[in-house]
């Protein structure tokens, strides 16, 4: 029985890395799969949406206490939103993992398939220079430089503190890649080139 392929990439705020996944998989003709992990999450649970939708790689603001969930499904009785959101992204994950082969960006897919030998999981980080990430932040949120530098430090830093916390592994880590790429090294269309030759071999 052949295994699906599954192309996890996790990526630094500006890299780039979210247009490369939606490229790639257009180009392989495989489910493309991102903020829809977030959505199909949202609506397993009867917490507030907008509760969640700020949990999203996220972990809670230790200056704020932390909501406890204390509605009617017992699995996630007295767990915070951080919490749930992950262990329905999870499920989700694993349940299109093993429908057919994908792409997964962020969500600590890489951690969660790892484990899944009857997948071929391939694990990809994009990472790019901070003036590169600057620029293209700039123009996709339309704010200054200032404003864009902070978003990226911010947002990275949630990142590595989220996948840290639930996975226990280090954010960005090349040794925990199988590719780390650097998208100031390389234009998009070499990138989706290499990976689909990663992606092929598997």
């Amino acid at each position: 029985m052949q295994k699906n392929t599954i192309l996890c990439i996790g990526r630094q705020f500006g890299s780039g890395g979210r247009n490369i996944g939606k490229k790639i998989a257009a180009e392989l003709s495989i489910p493309y799969y991102d903020k829809e992990i977030l959505t199909k999450a949202l609506m397993e649970t009867d917490l507030p949406a907008d509760l969640l939708e700020k949990s999203d790689e996220k972990l809670p603001n230790p200056m704020f206490r932390p909501v406890f969930y204390e509605g009617s499904n017992p699995r996630f009785y007295g767990k915070t939103s951080s919490e749930i959101l992950f262990a329905l992204q999870k499920d989700f994950i694993l349940q299109k993992a093993k429908e057919s082969s994908c792409v997964f960006v962020g969500r600590c897919a890489d951690a969660i398939l790892e484990k899944e030998h009857d997948l071929n999981v391939i694990s990809v980080f994009i990472a790019a220079s901070m003036e590169d990430r600057i620029e293209r932040v700039m123009k996709r949120e339309n704010i200054g430089e200032r404003a864009a530098s902070e978003m990226i430090r911010r947002t990275d830093k949630q990142r590595k503190s989220y996948y840290g916390y639930f996975t226990d592994k280090d954010w960005g880590k090349p040794s925990d890649y199988d590719m780390v790429i650097n998208s100031s090294d390389w234009d998009e269309e070499q990138i989706i080139t290499i990976l689909k030759g990663l992606y092929e071999m598997k």
